[in-house]
């Protein structure tokens, strides 16, 4: 059974934190970025013994199995905002599973909730929480797979806040953190849908005060950034989780490995797209198809549909993506489900690479761009042609994820991606050489640092 105990800054409980620190904490967070230092840690402990947070306060929560911490909690109530902000909470790899991190999410935020009624005489308003953005590049292995985690966290009632949140550098020898997103577990009714801007900016404030010591957030460009952008509206959308990766039940994805599955795959691309320049017989994704770096999935509705509804083609090249083909007909047509759709690529794009830069799609002149461009696609002002047949067509990027202004695509990370594209997709085994990729290169601007966008 394990048992938990908070830390205050006593002798034992020192060097109890010690030892999950160098045996646990430092384990689960593989990149030094995102670390709280073990001495912040004490020193926090200490202003606490001190009376230092007044009406706020801090907690380090340890789950004990015996001497053994295989849990841990630490988080801050912020009296400003009302809200609680959970820093980590992290359990043992061979914990999981069984419920303790269900039970220490619990003691934390009754925890935090005891403090919102001493300090103000009323309930927490919000908890938010720091979670790896699931839909993020990044350059580091997680020490949990990004997706269950974020399944995790909606079972625990939380929604990701849709705003560029990014957390500043914890130590002038580290890093500003990108690969965030700030999550909420709104116990207000009126916030579940959205959360008022002015509390997040508040939240985000008070959080960058007393939990990292930034005396003046004003004066930090991360939080100018994070609150110019939130002062455009005066709602933030609390995203549900498992919507935001693509894993509600609005879709029923299957991989078209077995032989019926793969013909009823043909079977609606060949009803779906019409034959012409722009479509690739169906020779091209057999030949595809035994490759672990390309995907063919058929959609359904539900897991009892008898018949796709809606396929998905893609390639995972080195550093991108390739979208080939994306149909969603019948009741799948104009439901709502691209985003979803594109959430579960994307995510698959990131289990096949650490890091990916983002996907490229070719979408012919009478193909409507605004579903693309609602999704977060950005048209590149180039000059593109489909090798086989020297067919022109629009080049469409999408980086991974949430964006929230126009992509920094250098040219020379596009040439590369073509070249990966001529040889992955199209077969051709020298392409720098391919009129596809010198006419491309010809229509950069000369000393261009971006790729310029229509």
């Amino acid at each position: 059974m394990t048992l938990f105990r908070e830390l205050t800054d006593t002798t034992q409980d020192l060097a109890a934190l010690r030892a999950f620190y160098d045996t646990l904490y430092v384990a689960e967070f593989p990149d030094p970025d995102e670390r709280e230092s073990l001495a912040n840690m004490a020193d926090y402990l200490h202003r606490k013994a001190r009376g230092w947070y007044g009406r706020n306060n801090y907690h380090i929560v340890l789950g004990l199995s015996g001497d053994t911490a295989v849990a841990a909690s630490v988080s801050d109530y912020l009296a400003a905002p009302n809200t609680g902000v959970i820093e980590f909470l992290l359990v043992a790899p061979a914990g999981r599973g069984g419920g303790t991190g269900r039970r220490l999410l619990a003691h934390t935020e009754a925890l935090l909730d005891q403090d919102a009624r001493r300090a103000g005489g009323r309930p927490l308003d919000a908890i938010l929480a720091e979670m790896n953005d699931p839909l993020a590049t990044s350059a580091l292995s997680d020490n949990l797979d990004p997706v269950t985690r974020a399944l995790i966290w909606h079972r625990w009632g939380y929604r990701g806040l849709d705003f560029p949140y990014v957390q500043p550098a914890l130590s002038p020898d580290q890093g500003a953190v990108t690969n965030l997103i700030l999550i909420c577990k709104p116990l207000r009714e009126d916030w579940f849908e959205a959360v008022p801007a002015a509390v997040v900016v508040l939240g985000v404030q008070e959080y960058l005060r007393w939990a990292m010591r930034i005396e003046e957030p004003r004066d930090c460009a991360e939080f100018r950034d994070m609150a110019a952008a939130l002062a455009a509206a005066d709602l933030v959308t609390a995203m549900p989780l498992d919507r935001y990766v693509g894993r509600d039940t609005a879709l029923d994805i299957r991989t078209a490995a077995g032989d019926a599955e793969f013909d009823a795959a043909m079977a609606l691309y060949r009803k779906t797209f019409r034959p012409g320049p722009y479509t690739a017989p169906e020779s091209a994704f057999r030949r595809a198809r035994p490759d672990p770096d390309y995907h063919l999935w058929t959609l359904r509705g539900t897991s009892t549909d008898p018949a796709p509804e809606g396929l998905a083609s893609f390639f995972a090249l080195p550093a991108a993506g390739f979208v080939g083909y994306l149909a969603l007909t019948g009741p799948l047509h104009r439901a709502g489900l691209l985003r979803r759709l594109i959430a579960r690529i994307e995510t698959q794009l990131l289990a096949d690479r650490l890091a990916v830069r983002g996907w490229y799609a070719e979408v012919a002149d009478d193909i409507d761009l605004a579903p693309y461009r609602h999704i977060g696609c950005h048209l590149l002002a180039v000059d593109y042609h489909q090798p086989d047949p020297d067919a022109p067509v629009r080049l469409i990027f999408k980086p991974p994820g949430r964006g929230y202004g126009p992509p920094t695509l250098a040219p020379t990370d596009l040439l590369a991606d073509i070249d990966d594209i001529l040889t992955t997709v199209y077969g051709i085994p020298d392409p720098r050489h391919h009129p596809t990729h010198q006419r491309l290169a010809a229509s950069l601007p000369p000393g261009a640092t971006d790729v310029p966008l229509r």
